[in-house]
């Protein structure tokens, strides 16, 4: 049964039949909205997957490799790297919502904003995930969203500009990606790359004249952020199972950047993208959900 923030699973699902006028939620239990299916498209979007699992896969064993590369050199000094482990370790054990709440965001509770909880139970239930995410409110400017967390303990921190900005299936398709990121623990594996960074950064030779490991730390933060960029496309086109009008997302993106930048989604060239960027160009985004 799914649980709603500050609210058991029963008003939650109550929350989203009243939206849709379905009546007594004892009297009529919530199904599973159906959808068309195109059979080509689910295949394509299968491989895809695949493709993305086995991206990340060589990513994280490139990072795992170079750290074990590091870890191998005769180097003294390693105490301060295990004390900085050991920090970064408990600040990652934390509470997603209580890292949200240093960020001055607060909760936004099932009878403050129901519409949104409709939005996401619906999501919730496709995706089948046992647990509603709790809603934050971020206090910044800007449209943004953000998932923090796995299935067991998730949140999504939305902006006031997001939500003001956007249709209610454009934040239907916002709420879809990072119910995708949830589900695939994306924050777990960005999480695990950056403590592997960490430790390298700290056990990398600088003066042995080794110039792989010398560049070591660097060649970490471009593993980090492909692996950013291919778990972004994986959120992408998960979150495309999740919502009833798949053009919803890039209608959403194409907002985000129009608010962002000023200008519509356009290529900018081969080599416009920094290869330290976290996500892909939205164009590039756009084009990959089409």
């Amino acid at each position: 049964m799914l649980q709603g923030v500050g609210a058991p699973a029963l008003d939650a699902q109550s929350v989203f039949l009243a939206a849709r006028g379905a009546g007594d939620p004892g009297k009529r239990p919530l199904a599973r909205p159906s959808r068309p299916r195109d059979e080509a498209a689910l295949i394509r979007r299968a491989l895809l997957h695949l493709k993305h699992s086995h991206q990340s896969d060589q990513i994280k064993a490139g990072l795992a490799g170079l750290l074990a590369l590091c870890a191998s050199q005769p180097r003294a000094g390693c105490a301060p790297a295990l004390v900085n482990l050991t920090r970064t370790l408990q600040a990652a054990a934390r509470r997603p919502a209580d890292a949200l709440r240093d960020f001055g965001a607060r909760p936004l509770r099932c009878a403050e904003a129901p519409d949104l909880y409709a939005i996401l139970l619906v999501i919730c239930r496709r995706a089948g995930l046992s647990r509603i995410p709790e809603l934050y409110l971020l206090p910044f400017s800007g449209m943004n969203a953000y998932a923090l967390g796995n299935p067991r303990n998730a949140c999504i921190s939305v902006t006031r500009d997001l939500l003001r900005g956007l249709s209610r299936e454009e934040i239907a398709g916002i709420f879809a990606h990072e119910v995708a990121h949830i589900l695939h623990c994306d924050g777990d594996s960005l999480n695990w790359a950056e403590l592997v960074r960490q430790a390298i950064a700290e056990l990398a030779p600088r003066d042995d004249g080794n110039t792989l490991l010398a560049h070591a730390p660097m060649l970490a933060r471009l593993l980090i952020s492909a692996l950013s960029r291919v778990r972004e496309l994986a959120a992408d086109l998960r979150a495309l199972d999740l919502i009833e009008r798949p053009g919803a997302l890039a209608d959403a993106l194409c907002k985000l950047e129009l608010f962002h930048t000023g200008r519509a989604p356009q290529p900018m060239g081969a080599h416009a993208g920094s290869a330290l960027n976290s996500h892909p160009e939205t164009w590039e985004r756009i084009a990959y959900l089409s």
